[in-house]
């Protein structure tokens, strides 16, 4: 047989063949031939159904650390694995990685023989300048005539070890074997048939023993099918991995946009902190003005005070030294007519002298200081001096008035005379000034004492103050019980009242056989008690209730008027509540509810109320101005129409009017209310900016 010729590549260079089969076999990662745990190269590979491989030894290793049995974690994904009954050795064994690490190996060994340095793979002495096709060996050339003259090889195709070579590596550059791995079970035994019922390859001798009664057929026939079942899953796979990384990216972006919020709300934090401390700052920067104001007044009038002393003192000095200085001259030098004639004006103008006062000087005249005093929330400052009525006054009630609580009374004279509103003197509590407040309720036959607790706090700013109380009528007649009712609300700077307007009828109270009116007098009392009063900040209270109001939270609204539907209105049971509407950032409702009395269950009446359904944990308060209104349905008829004005807060999120308007009207449909069985509320609320408790 004709010898082909040698390859001309000069020593060092590579053929188009050698450089394609080192581009595939570069696409194989290092990584993927070695095992995970040991980071050697695999060796017996097991492969999980996970499809992560391990050395059998080093998986047995692993799974005997695990403490639960039968089951362990892949070291790779933490997938949870179910140990077979044989253990780790009954996992299958991962040909392809085998025979892949092996093509590797067997192609790095062919680049790295040099084209005249090719061993003879016969004798293993000589160097090698042929090569058998078939037996895919390199023989000498005396090897290559003994190849050539046995029976089973001499038609076999021979040609320069050179070319071979680059066969060879051309063959293993593809990563495809050919050859197919031996059974496990069964020496020299190919696995060339495939178990669909086992779902493995399997040898000849395993169809007759182990797989006897199994559906199998040739592992080539079946292997296309196999292909394209795989290919597709693999490209549903790959939908998969894009709908994934589109996942990964809308994370990566969400937790961009959330790094940015951060930082942005780090910067609002830290200048709404600049903007407190400077607002502080400048509030004890006018308290200290003012205490030195204080302090320079109190010691000009004091200096005032020692320079009249002293001017006084001065001049007594001054008239008693010349007298003396004179009456001593005249006594010394004068005649006995000098001394007689001066006797008389000496004698008086001493004596006058004599008999003045020595000016007192008060000992603490000089006693000025500055005294700080902490409370548990409270600081105030006092300027000693126990002589300043005004200073000494306010010495003394600092503690009285600084008292969490209290009862006062308040007399009233002239009961049966009072046409208007009275209020009892001041009496302080949380630093607070509170009053008894009592008006007449001008009722058409029906005339009653109302009794309030009236805070009458003047400050610039916005205040609150969590207080409870009981206002007492007390009796000035023997076995007589004292009237009482109790209170429990936050007081506000713009809503300083609160009690009963129906107190007690005005019968009653000016009926002497009751026993709480006596020459023409009552007397009320009133017990407080009061947390420390708390100031309140203007706020934007976060909206999260809608994404559509995230979107306008630049724009926010301070007044609206909008609509609630009730329907089924005669069979209506409950409270109904409209769609929330935000405004100023909270968010409201209108509330219906068909309110019965239970002592006059035929007096059913509708009751409407406005609700303000914000969830916070902190403490908040809204002023706000609000008209209620039942929508006519009829041409020709008016709304009807109830207004108020009131601070909603978090203890107190519904106000409103329980007897609105009587069921029977809203029920008529001549009045015009009611049309389809269904009525039409509205609400028209102008809101201050919400606050919260500081």
């Amino acid at each position: 047989m004709p010898k082909r010729k040698s390859s001309n590549l000069t020593k060092g260079s590579k053929s188009k063949e050698e450089t394609k089969a080192d581009a595939i076999l570069g696409e194989i990662s290092g990584d993927f031939l070695e095992c995970p745990i040991c980071l050697e190269p695999l060796k017996d590979p097991k492969i999980l159904p996970c499809l992560h491989t391990f050395c059998e030894g080093c998986l047995k290793k692993f799974v005997a650390q695990d403490k639960v049995k039968n089951k362990f974690q892949c070291p790779t994904c933490r997938t949870e694995t179910v140990l077979p009954k044989g253990g780790v050795a009954s996992f299958k064994s991962n040909f392809f990685v085998q025979s892949l690490s092996d093509t590797v190996q067997a192609h790095k060994s062919l680049v790295s023989k040099e084209d005249d340095k090719v061993q003879c793979d016969n004798c293993e002495e000589e160097g090698a300048n042929h090569g058998c096709v078939p037996c895919e060996e390199f023989f000498c050339d005396e090897c290559i005539c003994a190849h050539r003259r046995g029976k089973r090889t001499r038609s076999h195709e021979v040609i320069g070890a050179v070319d071979l070579k680059e066969q060879l590596i051309t063959k293993t550059g593809s990563l495809k074997s050919k050859s197919l791995p031996i059974c496990p079970k069964h020496d020299d035994e190919k696995m060339k048939f495939y178990c669909e019922t086992c779902k493995h390859p399997i040898c000849r001798d395993c169809t007759v023993l182990q797989h006897k009664n199994h559906q199998y057929g040739y592992l080539a026939d079946t292997v296309c099918n196999i292909r394209a079942e795989i290919k597709n899953k693999l490209e549903a796979a790959r939908q998969k991995i894009t709908e994934y990384q589109d996942k990964a990216s809308a994370v990566a972006k969400k937790q961009a946009e959330l790094d940015t919020r951060r930082k942005k709300a780090a910067v609002d934090i830290n200048a709404a902190a600049k903007e407190e401390i400077k607002y502080l700052t400048s509030l004890v920067r006018r308290k200290q003005t003012e205490l030195k104001e204080r302090l320079a007044s109190i010691t000009a009038d004091r200096s005032k005070q020692l320079s009249s002393i002293s001017d006084s003192v001065g001049s007594t000095l001054d008239g008693l030294s010349s007298t003396v200085d004179f009456s001593e001259k005249v006594i010394e030098h004068g005649s006995d007519f000098d001394v007689m004639n001066a006797y008389s004006d000496v004698t008086a103008r001493l004596q006058s002298l004599l008999e003045g006062s020595t000016p007192d000087i008060p000992d603490d005249i000089s006693h000025v200081m500055f005294e700080l005093k902490t409370g548990k929330k409270n600081k105030f400052v006092v300027l000693g001096n126990n002589n300043d009525e005004e200073i000494q006054d306010d010495d003394m009630a600092e503690e009285e008035k600084s008292r969490a609580e209290a009862t006062f009374r308040f007399t009233v004279d002239n009961f049966s005379n009072v046409n208007e509103r009275k209020l009892s003197p001041a009496v302080f509590i949380r630093n607070l000034p509170w009053k008894i407040f009592i008006q007449p309720g001008h009722k058409p036959d029906n005339k009653s004492l109302g009794v309030y607790l009236h805070c009458d706090a003047d400050f610039d700013s916005l205040l609150s103050c969590r207080a409870s109380a009981e206002l007492r009528l007390i009796p000035q007649k023997n076995d007589v019980q004292t009237y009482k009712r109790n209170i429990s609300i936050v007081f506000y700077s713009n809503e300083k009242n609160w009690g009963y307007r129906d107190f007690m009828p005005w019968h009653e109270v000016c009926d002497p056989q009751k026993g709480y009116i006596k020459d023409d007098k009552i007397i009320l009392e009133a017990y407080v008690k009061a947390d420390a009063p708390r100031g309140m900040k203007e706020i934007i209270l976060g909206n999260i209730f809608s994404e559509e109001m995230q979107a306008k939270e630049m724009e926010l609204q301070t007044e609206e008027t909008f609509r609630f539907t009730v329907e089924n209105v005669s069979k209506l049971m409950g409270k109904k509540l409209s769609r929330t509407v935000f405004i100023c950032n909270l968010p409201w409702k209108i509330v219906a509810d068909p309110d019965s009395d239970a002592q006059w269950p035929d007096n059913k009446n509708l009751s409407v109320y406005l609700q303000c359904d914000a969830d916070s944990n902190s403490f908040w308060a809204c002023c706000t101005s609000v008209e209620l209104r039942l929508i006519p349905q009829k041409n020709g008829v008016q709304a009807h129409k109830q207004k108020f004005d009131h601070v909603f807060h978090s203890n107190e999120n519904k106000w409103g009017f329980p007897e609105f308007m009587l069921w029977d009207e809203v029920c008529d449909p001549q009045k015009g209310y009611i049309k389809d069985d269904k009525i039409i509320l509205e609400a028209s609320l102008k809101a201050g900016a919400a606050c919260a408790m500081v």
